[in-house]
């Protein structure tokens, strides 16, 4: 017998019932396990989660329900131990992930049960619920439940419609002649981007944030959901810019933050939340150039030195030297430091209650401490609340917070892990096009003389995203077809929501490589001036 069996038989016998009061007391097995090396914790992870795997496989979720929540329980405890791990290394989180899941459970209804439950108390019917063991989730499957969970919500809004208009007297008691709309539209003049789409965001009943989004150009005024991703793309672009003055910048001008000293009204941070929870309720990867820190606080976590680190190295990196390298004398005799600190050109006390305060080998952590929380938390306190009130007004926070913050952070903006081999195995041909026509063999022959940097513009230029989605570039098929009634004076265009490509008929490598930068760089073909 293997040793899934026999975790198997033990889970399903009358020793779980013992097993059941054991665990829920085993702050001493927690502990151990905490301290254990990481691939001693990986062999003791994988042995109950193989026994789950074995049991999902083989139909037995219905049939041995308290078996399948015993092993969960068991890889919760471990999950706990492996956090609070007093080692420089954590086992990766993919270590706990049950690929099985997604297949042999429907995303929907797990999340019912769960909304269902967390109102009511356990009882001995209770079925198993994976959202409760967010952990052993994968990525895939996180996300198909966060889908899932979007377009019910957008279904129903629907139907909510389609009702009214078919039965309008009485379904509507409190309005009866306006039936609500299934879908949110924002009508835009491009030259007036932010301030159309802030103005309509504002004037709009938040319910209709969760609706379908729609987006016309006027432009255009013919509907697209080429709009979308451009919408998308060029007001990101633009609230992240310098000019619009929202955030404050780290000393190399890579990523933002919220400012301690706003040059806006705070509402404007309550819109750009709902924005970002727009774009990923709609699926589409953006420019938020943030430091790992506003992922986590939009899960749950707390942010730490290592964020500060990332946002600003000199500043972090100093900080972990003070804690980690410093020897208690030298922290008094050469340093010289107090309590007092600049941050986004202010001056704060970190402790108020003592003006320059010093930094000595006592209260170097207070000091690390206090600093990271201002930076994160205390300097930008208001304006992060409305900006994550904003946010949820969209997505349902139960369901992001089954994200880990560096999954949230791939979701959202996507990964620079560029495989273009892949894009174009993955290529597919419209038309008189196909792999061995000659403008494509030249075009694939022009794409490879691109730098990386031009690459990614042309990624941009494709998909409407710089980045890579963080499931990899497989996720993208482009196709490739001729642009009708075109000349050799002709540009590329491209139609973002279809991964599209249109490719006019080149007489020369030159001049296709040429045509192709040109387009690339001012992104010609879908957001025409």
């Amino acid at each position: 017998m293997t040793i899934y069996y026999k975790i198997i038989f033990f889970c399903t016998g009358n020793i779980i019932n013992i097993f059941w009061t054991c665990i829920h007391v085993s702050y001493v097995i927690e502990d151990w396990w905490s301290s254990l090396e990481p691939s001693i914790m990986t062999k003791h992870i994988l042995m109950w989660k193989n026994a789950l795997s074995f049991m999902l496989r083989n139909g037995l979720l219905a049939t041995h329900n308290p078996g399948v929540k015993f092993l969960l329980e068991a890889l919760k405890y471990l999950h706990r131990a492996n956090k609070r791990a007093r080692r420089t290394q954590e086992v990766p989180a993919s270590t706990f992930y049950v690929e099985e899941i997604i297949d042999r459970v429907i995303p929907m209804d797990d999340v019912k049960l769960w909304r269902f439950w967390s109102t009511r108390e356990d009882t001995e019917v209770t079925p198993v619920i994976f959202c409760r063991y967010p952990f052993v989730l994968s990525l895939i499957c996180k996300m198909a439940i966060f889908n899932n969970n979007a377009l019910f919500t957008k279904v129903v809004h629907h139907l909510t419609h389609r009702l009214t208009v078919m039965y309008p007297s009485g379904t509507f008691r409190d309005n009866p002649e306006s039936p609500p709309a299934p879908v949110f539209q924002l009508t835009l003049r491009r030259p007036s981007l932010i301030e159309d789409t802030f103005r309509q965001l504002g004037a709009a009943d938040h319910d209709y944030f969760q609706r379908e989004l729609v987006v016309r150009f006027m432009e255009d005024i013919k509907l697209s959901l080429v709009n979308i991703r451009d919408f998308f793309l060029h007001v990101f672009e633009e609230l992240l810019a310098p000019e619009s003055e929202m955030f404050m910048y780290n000393d190399t001008k890579t990523l933002v933050w919220f400012p301690a000293k706003p040059r806006v009204e705070e509402k404007s941070y309550f819109l750009f939340g709902v924005l970002c929870g727009m774009a990923l309720y709609n699926h589409n990867i953006v420019h938020l150039p943030f430091p790992l820190a506003l992922f986590k606080k939009m899960v749950g976590v707390k942010p730490s030195l290592e964020d500060l680190r990332e946002f600003d190295p000199v500043v972090g990196g100093s900080l972990r030297y003070l804690l980690e390298d410093y020897t208690d004398d030298d922290v008094e005799e050469n340093l010289d430091m107090t309590f007092t600190v600049i941050w986004d050109d202010q001056k704060v006390e970190l402790d108020p209650k003592e003006t320059g305060k010093p930094v000595t080998s006592f209260n170097k952590k207070q000091f690390v401490d206090a600093y990271v929380n201002l930076a994160f938390n205390q300097s930008a306190e208001k304006v992060f609340e409305e900006f994550r009130r904003g946010f949820f007004k969209v997505c349902d926070r139960d369901v992001v917070e089954l994200f880990q913050p560096e999954e949230l952070r791939g979701v959202m903006v996507g990964k620079e892990d560029y495989d273009w081999d892949t894009l174009k195995q993955n290529t597919v041909y419209d038309g008189e096009y196909h792999a061995r026509h000659p403008n494509i063999i030249t075009f694939w022959e022009a794409f490879e003389e691109l730098t990386d940097d031009q690459k990614k513009a042309f990624l941009l230029f494709l998909t409407g995203c710089g980045r890579a989605p963080i499931l990899g570039m497989d996720k993208i098929q482009m196709k490739v077809a001729v642009l009708q009634n075109s000349t050799e004076l002709h540009f590329p265009e491209s139609l973002t929501c279809h991964f599209l490509l249109l490719l006019p008929i080149y007489p020369s490598k030159e001049m296709l490589l040429a045509r192709l930068k040109e387009a690339c760089a001012h992104n010609r073909g879908f957001w025409k001036e």
